[in-house]
């Protein structure tokens, strides 16, 4: 094997600690409207307590946001909530400019984060390599987006503070991607947002960063570019490899991720990380055309996978194998199983009820909606998801090659 292609471990990558700023709540400031410059008594919601360069308050005209994001479980109870603010500039010693017009207002995304003193004090007794919770996780996405954020490719922040109970990290005022819908794209508007995504993969590349959670939820719209977000489970490749040896963790969306990072611990093999990225967003290109996930969890026994991955069904081409997944997706069992019979106390029986007929069919109908769809597209699309979702990572596509194929397909009528 090639000196570039040889295993490593990427998990002692050096996230340092972030820069974090202690923030005060529910002050009492002058605000200006920075024209006249008559200050009158106002409040804040939060401000750093040294040096601000800027205060929030909260927008109550917006709804909060509650995270039930599970990277969040466990920093500090539950996970959060994310509330939108105005950013005040300040103008002078407590002083901060008060919302202008509308239209002129810089808007703000506030994450908070539930988090206690002690977890706090443990982080930083742990030094930059130690875990404490999932705390070391936000600490890692905080970092990312500090140092590599650039609001064209990965999401930045605009500060990051903190009390006793929470951590907050302000962020541009972004619009939501395109996991908030369910609606297929035309096939030149999702080939136009799947280049901004394979940029934005180049992007980590060039900083030998794997994301390892891509999916839909994990993009964002910012002044109308693709963005990534969700930096929690990434990490730092070594510069002489992408090969990876893997954790026993498994790590991402199971929907968007590739076969050889799902399989189980014991026969997990060494995978390239920046294919096993790739990967997931073909996956997120198959949905914006279709709408569809295509599958739930990259295991021969899930239906969807048996029929557009192992039977490729996902090259649009019919064949034996997904006439047998169509009809096995559609198959009842007639018979109610009784097993393990106990006697006559029926309370004791272990038993096996047979499917759903219901569930059956539409489970059927589905598979065939979507292979229709599959069948509706460009024979040039078909062929960069049949060359993306390979079985095998040695036969599949790498980035550039994909990125080429997709600008060709643009730049055609």
């Amino acid at each position: 094997m090639a000196e570039q292609l040889l295993p490593a471990a990427p998990f002692s990558d050096e996230i340092r600690n972030p820069e974090i700023h202690e923030c005060l709540r529910d002050q009492q400031v002058w605000l200006s409207d920075g024209i006249n410059f008559e200050p009158s008594i106002g409040h804040v919601d939060m401000v750093r307590r040294n040096k601000p360069k800027q205060a929030y308050l909260i927008d109550t005209s917006m709804d909060t946001v509650v995270l039930d994001d599970y990277y969040y479980h466990g920093v500090g109870g539950d996970g959060g909530r994310i509330v939108f603010a105005f950013k005040l500039p300040r103008i002078a010693e407590d002083m901060y400019c008060m919302p202008p017009n509308e239209g002129r207002t810089e808007r703000v995304v506030i994450k908070c984060l539930n988090i206690n003193e002690e977890q706090q004090q443990q982080q930083e007794e742990a030094g930059p390599g130690g875990r404490v919770g999932t705390l070391q996780d936000v600490y890692r996405e905080i970092h990312l987006m500090q140092t590599i954020g650039d609001n064209i490719h990965v999401l930045g922040c605009i500060e990051v503070l903190r009390d006793l109970n929470t951590l907050y990290i302000v962020m541009p005022f972004y619009e939501e991607g395109p996991s908030t819908t369910s609606v297929a794209l035309s096939q030149n508007e999702a080939l136009r947002l799947f280049i901004q995504v394979l940029d934005n993969l180049s992007y980590l590349r060039e900083r030998q960063i794997c994301h390892r959670d891509l999916s839909p939820e994990n993009l964002l719209f910012y002044q109308g570019r693709v963005i990534l977000t969700g930096l929690t489970r990434s990490f730092k490749l070594p510069s002489t490899s992408s090969v990876v040896i893997p954790d026993m963790t498994i790590h991402g969306t199971p929907a968007f991720q590739p076969p050889e990072v799902f399989l189980s611990s014991r026969d997990r093999l060494n995978y390239d990380a920046y294919q096993c990225d790739l990967w997931s967003a073909g996956l997120i290109f198959f949905y914006l055309l279709t709408g569809e996930i295509l599958y739930h969890i990259p295991r021969q026994n899930d239906h969807m996978f048996r029929c557009f991955i192992l039977a490729r069904g996902i090259a649009g081409v019919q064949n034996d194998l997904i006439e047998d997944c169509f009809q096995d997706a559609d198959q009842v069992d007639e018979e109610f199983i009784i097993i393990n019979d106990m006697g006559d106390d029926d309370e004791d029986d272990e038993v096996v009820d047979f499917p759903n007929p219901v569930e059956n069919l539409r489970r059927a109908r589905r598979m065939c909606k979507v292979f229709a769809m599959v069948q509706n597209l460009r024979p040039e699309v078909r062929e960069i998801l049949d060359n993306v979702l390979k079985v095998s990572p040695q036969e599949r596509w790498n980035l550039d090659r994909v990125k080429a194929a997709t600008l060709n397909l643009i730049r055609s009528p």
